[in-house]
């Protein structure tokens, strides 16, 4: 018979008690079983008043360190009765009631009823807290779980997209002189730039002469592969000028199932001008984002005005092709610029020309036409523009009219009117 409040795996549970039909039933039994006992090995004196261990106790005591008071103390009463019921049927030898023997038989009951009880407490009290502890416990095993993952997440995304754009702009032209040429060496320096900031594995960069692709690459990177110029995603990349990559949308979509490449950023000038392709063949998969391939097709898209380009700075030239870089990243990536323009009139020109060379950041540039300079501000919105021309004036700078504007077609078509300073 298997009893309700018994685990067939780990045996009995002690922080469950038994139902009141089952406690009742065992105290019942145990009282018999201790009873019977104790006649069964010494019919003469069956509850052992006169001679002996006095075994009937044990039915008392178990039962109060199974289940508690109430049981061992209805146990000993159940013991007292049947020693009144045995000396009035005269099956017990004894001239009186034996106060002593029930006396003991039920402080004994008691005694071990009250010590099962108060560890049953404390039992209760550590179950309590140790739920409470469990409960706590798989919170911050939760918890811990979600931070784990959101970091890794943040760091796969810090892996992917490397530092900011601007700083990978500021690196960009702090290391390639403007109209050096696409050289193998430049080349090779540029994919070096493209790769730590792409986290890219297999790249090559090749030539395009008249919208046709060179055979050989510039400049490779890990396991560079020959590429076919047939392949579906390069042509869609020379056909459109701009960024394909597998899966990108759905006219690129049958493409990327015949290419070998994950992706083909082309190399544009201002002009509109392919100067050569970038051929991805392998980066992992965290990084295979839409932020590092936009981050890599407005690299490539500098690094071709840079160089190819030519003017010196401050020329109106070299002012033109970053007006029309800023207003391509504008309209294709939607990049913030921000025209600024300053009139100079006035004895406090130089010392704002001054103060605005010292503050100057290194993307950004300058062309002074007359008594009027024309700041062009890269990934700079229209009120983070107003904010740095107040930090102008708060380090010094007189207080000159300036007006701001965001890089448009428009804004830029009025900035290279040769009377833009008179509108001003």
């Amino acid at each position: 018979m298997k009893l309700p409040w018994l685990d067939s795996v780990d045996g009995l549970d002690v922080r469950t008690a038994p139902s009141e039909p089952w406690l009742w039933f065992e105290t019942l039994l145990l009282t018999a079983g201790a009873l019977a006992l104790s006649a069964w090995t010494d019919p003469a004196d069956p509850l052992r008043i006169q001679s002996g261990f006095p075994w009937p106790v044990l039915g008392p005591v178990l039962a109060g360190l199974r289940y508690g008071f109430a049981a061992g103390f209805v146990s000993a009463l159940l013991v007292l009765a049947t020693l009144g019921v045995a000396i009035n049927r005269a099956w017990q030898p004894a001239t009186t009631f034996p106060l002593a023997w029930a006396t003991g038989v039920v402080v004994m009951a008691m005694l071990c009823g009250e010590f099962r009880d108060a560890w049953q407490r404390r039992l209760r009290r550590l179950s309590g807290a140790n739920q409470y502890r469990g409960e706590r416990l798989e919170e911050f095993t939760r918890s811990y779980h979600l931070l784990r993952v959101s970091h890794d997440r943040l760091e796969q995304a810090l892996a992917g997209s490397g530092l900011s754009l601007r700083e990978a702009l500021t690196r960009l032209a702090q290391q390639f002189d403007p109209g050096q040429g696409l050289t193998p060496v430049s080349a090779q320096r540029l994919l070096d730039l493209l790769a730590g900031y792409g986290s890219l594995q297999q790249a090559a960069l090749y030539p395009v002469q008249d919208n046709q692709l060179g055979s050989e690459p510039l400049a490779s990177w890990g396991k560079s592969e020959p590429l076919s110029a047939d392949d579906p995603l390069l042509r869609q990349a020379l056909s459109r000028g701009e960024l394909a990559a597998i899966q990108a949308d759905s006219a690129q979509l049958e493409a990327s199932r015949q290419s070998r490449l994950l992706a083909a950023v082309p190399l544009v000038d201002a002009s509109g001008n392919i100067r050569a392709v970038l051929a991805v063949a392998a980066m992992p998969f965290f990084s295979f984002q839409h932020n590092t391939l936009t981050l890599l097709a407005v690299l490539c898209a500098h690094a071709a005005d840079l160089l190819t380009g030519a003017g010196l700075p401050g020329s109106d030239e070299r002012f033109a092709r970053q007006l029309a870089r800023a207003v391509s990243d504008s309209e294709r990536f939607g990049l913030a610029a921000t025209l600024v323009r300053v009139s100079l009139r006035g004895a406090d020109a130089e010392s704002w020309r001054a103060v605005a060379r010292r503050e100057r950041r290194a993307l950004d540039c300058w062309r002074e036409r007359g008594e009027e300079l024309t700041m062009l501000l890269p990934l700079t919105e229209l009120v983070a523009a107003e904010q740095w021309l107040d930090r102008l004036r708060a380090s010094g700078a007189p207080a000159i009219a300036a007006q701001c504007e965001a890089v448009t077609n428009a804004s830029a078509a009025r900035a290279l009117l040769p009377n833009a300073s008179g509108n001003a």
